[in-house]
């Protein structure tokens, strides 16, 4: 020990403990690590481990499932497997831990699925955008908006028609004429004869007031519209206020046998007037316009007239030159017999007199001067019966030059023919016959003219020509044929001489009215 430092054990001890120290740290600092890295690998086998545990789970659990859809399909198709046994026994063996191990599966599985549709669902969506971020239309989508632009595009169209045909139907006259002229009915001075008169004026007159006292309701069917085409003369007067009527023809609409029936009504058939001097037919529309006219005609033929249209000369050559003319076969005798009446429209119309002359025979296209002159021709052939048969074939032709028309000439035809007519027909009930109009046209047209050959005869009264029809059977006769119980004038004046042979026709009418109401 050294004297001169009694302290240096002291000194030596202390540092050897520091150093005991510095060591036993650094020893627990190693045996540290070497304890953490050995949990590191310990919890690395243990997930392993898990992991290996969860995928036999997951490998058990698809083994079952494929082994339970193998099942499924041999039950379906009907065969039977020797392993059945065995496997149902491994199953039991493994207990509630493979259902709970399938049950968890089974939720996985869910979890995926629901995963895919969302991710599905969102890929759609990002579809459902272009490079510009515009959304793009689904396929419904497109078909609804489609719909909605033909949906309004019929709209359009519907409200284009509906204000076109209010449109026409304004343009049409329906101020009916109401003022009443008295008198004698003016006669065009070149039907005046000079020939004594063929029967007693006061006892016809008497035999026909007695008949229309006895008269019936005349027919009114549902499924047949009777309009009365009225041609106005306006020659016979000084002021072109209403003239007599040229052309009286009832237009029959049979919607049950699908036949349109032109009755021809000729002006010349001498009829009792009541509160007016007996005259031709044609004079009632002069006296009080289309209402006696109706009348008179329910009154001796037993039809009843719905309704009428009037036209007059400058009517009927704007809708001939509107349909663009006519086609129709003219004979010499004709051509030469249209002077006459052409003369006489061109005065009218201020053209020079020989304006339209047809200077050959055969197929003529007519215009509307011409045409109207053809219809209007009395003296060639069979005087107004040939005359009667004439208008219909110009009607005719008409109406076939009319079915080619394109739209822009219908607008024309209408909107400088429509203000020219005179009509009671309804706005309602024009719609309905226009609606019909396709239909119409595959109608079967018939043709009769009023009084019938073999049931009239001529007569003379105050200087004029005039037919006495056997109304009887002129009435039963017009009535078979637009009610459909005849085709034809001769299968329905068959029919009326039977019934009247076998006094079917008289008890059904004792009271000897001018029609028989029993055909409807």
């Amino acid at each position: 020990m050294d004297k001169n430092n009694p302290n240096g054990n002291t000194q030596d001890n202390k540092d050897e403990n520091l150093s005991e120290l510095i060591s036993n740290a650094i020893e627990n600092k190693k045996n540290s690590d070497k304890s953490e890295n050995q949990s590191a690998k310990t919890g690395e086998i243990d997930l392993n481990e898990k992991q290996k545990t969860e995928q036999n789970k997951d490998n058990k659990t698809h083994k079952q499932n494929n082994s339970s859809q193998k099942k499924k399909n041999d039950l379906k198709n009907g065969s039977s497997h020797t392993n059945r046994p065995a496997r149902n026994n491994q199953n039991r063996k493994s207990g509630g831990n493979q259902n709970s191990g399938s049950k968890n599966s089974s939720q996985k599985n869910d979890a995926s699925k629901k995963s895919e549709d969302n991710k599905k669902k969102n890929s759609s969506v990002n579809q459902k955008s272009d490079e510009n971020g515009k959304k793009k239309w689904t396929k419904k989508e497109k078909i609804g908006v489609t719909l909605g632009f033909i949906f309004l595009f019929i709209i359009i169209i519907a409200a284009i028609v509906v204000g076109l045909f209010f449109h026409y139907s304004g343009l049409l006259n329906r101020d009916k004429d109401t003022s009443i002229n008295s008198g004698k009915a003016p006669i065009d001075s070149s039907l005046i004869v000079d020939k004594e008169d063929t029967f007693n004026q006061a006892e016809k007159d008497a035999e026909l007031k007695k008949q229309l006292a006895n008269k019936a309701e005349p027919i009114s069917d549902e499924n047949v519209m009777n309009i009365l085409l009225i041609g106005e003369d306006l020659r016979d007067t000084t002021d072109n206020n209403r003239g007599n009527t040229d052309v009286m023809m009832l237009i029959s609409l049979n919607k049950s046998n699908k036949t349109i029936t032109m009755t021809s009504l000729m002006r010349d058939m001498y009829v009792y007037l009541e509160g007016y001097e007996s005259n031709k037919l044609n004079s009632a529309y002069w006296h009080e316009g289309s209402d006696l006219l109706r009348t008179t005609i329910e009154n001796y033929f037993g039809v009843a007239v719905d309704r009428y249209v009037m036209v007059n000369f400058y009517t009927f050559i704007d809708i001939v030159d509107a349909v663009g003319g006519i086609d129709v076969n003219v004979t010499a005798e004709e051509a030469e017999g249209m002077k006459d009446p052409l003369d006489e429209q061109n005065k009218y119309l201020g053209n020079k007199h020989d304006t339209d002359y047809l200077t050959k025979s055969g197929l003529q296209h007519l215009n509307g001067n011409q045409a109207l002159a053809y219809a209007r021709l009395r003296y060639v052939g069979n005087a107004d019966f040939e005359r009667t048969e004439r208008q219909r074939r110009v009607i005719n032709e008409i109406i076939d030059k009319a079915k080619s028309l394109s739209l822009i000439e219908l607008d024309a035809l209408a909107n400088k023919v429509f203000p020219q007519v005179s009509t009671d027909l309804t706005t309602g009930e024009l719609a309905s016959l226009l609606c019909d109009a396709f239909d119409f046209m595959n109608y079967n047209v018939q043709e009769v003219r009023i009084p019938v050959d073999g049931y009239f005869t001529n007569e003379v009264i105050n200087r004029m020509d005039v037919l006495m029809p056997n109304y009887n059977a002129n009435a039963a006769i017009m009535q078979k044929i637009i009610y459909g119980k005849a085709k034809t004038v001769e299968e329905a004046a068959a029919q009326y001489e039977e019934e009247l042979a076998n006094g079917e026709f008289n008890s059904y009418n004792s009271m000897n009215s001018p029609y028989g109401n029993y055909y409807y």
